[in-house]
């Protein structure tokens, strides 16, 4: 009987409660969602602002976005100053209200702006402008009614002016979508955003004329709010905005910040658990501890909600690829390519199905304009052309917006040009991010194939150099166990028996040597200075015997470079010249010089003689092969030259670098 007898109490009770739970709540939403509207239009326009920089990217974009900006700064100082009692007609509050609804007057001009581009036809771009401007004085003309309402201080006047916001901004919109957007004028991937545009923007000018309270307060309220989440979601779908996928990851999570916000604020006012604790010993307590249990649960879910809604809604709107499969799969593929053309095809292939581009293309750096080739693509950074930049009409590719350098060899070589076309949004930071991967990987895969064809090349020369090293070294052999170089060494040992066997015996022991050096060197393509000395010494002792006191030798080396390396048997081909063309046919004495020094990071062998000079036809074959041998081993780092002597004779002269041979 008792609780039948409080019942119309605990129901009154219960009313009143509803009632300022529905009033609490409407300004605390208020608040909660102008506040979120305001941080993710802030995000925007700091993106817009980043990307103003970017060739192509457009000012209306910025517009767009400080159009959002008075919108909910605007909404957010009004609510607030309605919480704080500050009354309605209070010039503070009125200018507040006035700057939410300019944002909202302001609103057809950048988009206006934004469809024009797709206005091809002449009367379509005539057309165009006339609506821009016919849209700039209506917003003109709406700010001076805003204004009059806040100089008289009437807050019907201001709110009769919100209708006629949204009708003017439905009725410039459609004319705008009318002129530009006509069916072959925009693609689909333009065309359905702005319809989705339009209709937010004639939601909004049906809820705002609901003026008053109740259902048509709360319809109102939500078409204020709603309609700003739809036209950004659109601006991102037919805007140019490189930096969208960024501003959608931080946007959800601001948006679901403040649905969790709303979520607390609505737990903190419901009326039932708190009339449920009025009946225990600590009914603020209670409260106070149900509502903790609730922002714990709140703030534990947030992250996994953040993460999951976040992927839901760049899946949604921005339909992204599989980077990393598609990464892994082109590093799969190029890994068992070999030739240059094969891999720039394959990442052409990999990134037009990826990314669904119209074109893609690379291009040698030299191809690409020298006005195009900035000092940013140099440094290796992305370079964005404008559409009506001239260079694009000279490129490999039309319509190309980005290029993507490829580095290779430690610097730029190669250039990916891409087209995303106008079947699709504009490409983003993670669409851009995975063209960095792919020109990384693409320039890796030329290093290898480059370090490849060096290796190749070097073992291709390094083999020819071994045959002509065994071939030098089957004529020395030749030259010296012919019968003559035989029979004369053997008749110079045999007359030394007799006068001079000590002599005889070490001429063996010499001609012995020679036919080891040769033989232990027949696998070695370079030898030390000092190896190379002490052979042509040997050498040289056999032709001294045969000489007699008509042939002296001078050597002088460096020791600077006894440990530098020189092809095997280099020398013995010309002192075998100067002896033979030069020293056996002068009568008399002659003389013999070989020096090897230093020179920077060079050194320097001669040979040189006074002989009879250059008048023997044979003389140049030795040289030949000498020459043929230091080409292929050094290229064009070292070189053989010959000239005659001032004082009569020949001298021959190399020179070889220094740190010995070298990977092109």
């Amino acid at each position: 009987m008792d609780g039948l007898r409080h019942a119309p109490l605990f129901l009154g009770d219960l009313h009143g409660s509803l009632n300022m739970v529905v009033s609490g709540g409407f300004f605390a939403g208020e608040l909660i969602a102008y506040s979120t509207g305001l941080l993710i239009t802030i995000l925007l326009l700091t993106l817009t602002l980043r990307a103003v920089k970017l060739p192509g990217t457009p000012v209306a974009n910025i517009v767009f976005a400080a159009c959002g900006l008075c919108w909910s700064l605007g909404g957010l100082l009004h609510s607030a100053l309605l919480v704080s009692l500050i009354r309605r007609d209070a010039r503070i509050t009125l200018i507040a209200h006035a700057i939410q609804y300019l944002g909202a007057a302001l609103f057809p001009l950048p988009v206006l702006a934004i469809w024009r581009p797709f206005a091809t036809k002449r009367w379509q771009q005539i057309a165009a402008r006339v609506l821009q401007i016919g849209a700039a004085l209506a917003a003109a003309v709406i700010a001076v009614l805003l204004a009059g309402a806040v100089v008289a201080s009437s807050p019907a006047r201001l709110m009769g002016v919100g209708p006629i916001i949204s009708h003017n901004a439905m009725i410039f919109l459609m004319l705008g979508a009318a002129i530009s957007l006509r069916p072959g004028a925009a693609t689909r991937g333009i065309f359905l955003p702005s319809l989705v545009l339009i209709a937010a923007i004639s939601g909004a000018a049906l809820t705002l004329t609901m003026a008053g309270k109740g259902p048509g307060a709360l319809v109102s309220f939500l078409g204020a709010h709603l309609v700003m989440l739809v036209v950004l979601l659109a601006f991102l779908l037919f805007a140019r905005f490189r930096f969208a996928d960024t501003f959608v990851r931080y946007g959800v999570r601001f948006l679901l910040a403040g649905v969790w916000a709303a979520t607390l604020s609505l737990a903190v006012h419901i009326p039932v658990p708190m009339h449920a604790a009025a009946h225990l010993g600590s009914p603020q307590a209670v409260h106070i501890f149900a509502v903790m249990l609730v922002a714990i649960a709140l703030l534990l879910s947030f992250t996994l909600v953040d993460e999951w809604l976040s992927r839901l809604v760049l899946r949604w709107i921005f339909h992204p690829p599989d980077y990393r499969a598609s990464v892994r799969e082109l590093g799969e593929q190029i890994r068992r390519l070999q030739s240059d053309a094969e891999v720039s095809a394959a990442v052409e292939d990999s990134v037009k199905r990826t990314l669904r581009l119209a074109g893609a293309k690379l291009v040698l750096l030299e191809r690409v304009p020298a006005g195009t080739r900035s000092e940013e693509i140099l440094n290796g950074e992305i370079v964005e052309l404008d559409r009506r930049d001239p260079a694009r009409e000279r490129l490999a590719l039309p319509s190309v917006e980005f290029l993507i350098p490829v580095v290779s060899a430690g610097g730029v070589t190669h250039v990916l040009l891409v087209a995303s076309g106008t079947n699709r949004p504009a490409l983003v930071t993670n669409d851009l991010n995975f063209l960095t991967g792919v020109a990384t990987q693409c320039g890796n895969r030329f290093d290898a194939l480059r370090v490849e064809r060096e290796t190749i090349e070097r073992r291709s020369r390094e083999a020819v150099l071994l045959q002509q090293v065994a071939e030098a070294e089957l004529r020395a052999l030749r030259s010296q166990i012919n019968p003559h170089f035989l029979f004369n060494s053997l008749n110079t040992i045999a007359d030394l028996i007799v006068r001079n066997p000590p002599r005889a015996e070490e001429m063996t022991l010499r001609l012995a040597s020679v036919f080891r050096h040769v033989l232990a060197n027949s696998s070695r393509a370079l030898v030390s200075v000092r190896d190379e000395i002490d052979f042509v010494r040997t050498y040289l002792y056999i032709e001294e015997a045969r000489f007699r006191d008509r042939l002296q030798v001078e050597i002088a080396v460096d020791p600077e470079v006894d440990d530098e390396r020189v092809p095997s048997l280099i020398l013995q081909p010309l002192v075998e010249n100067a002896l033979k063309h030069g020293l056996a046919p002068k009568p008399g004495p002659g003389h013999l010089w070989i020096s090897v020094h230093a020179e920077g990071d060079q050194f320097r062998l001669t040979v040189a003689d006074d002989g009879i000079g250059l008048n023997q036809p044979n003389e140049g074959l030795g040289l030949k092969n000498v020459a043929d041998r230091l080409r292929t081993l050094y290229q064009d780092r070292a070189n053989v030259t010959m000239e005659a002597r001032e004082t009569g004779g020949c001298r021959v002269t190399l020179v070889l670098p220094r740190r010995g041979v070298k990977s092109a």
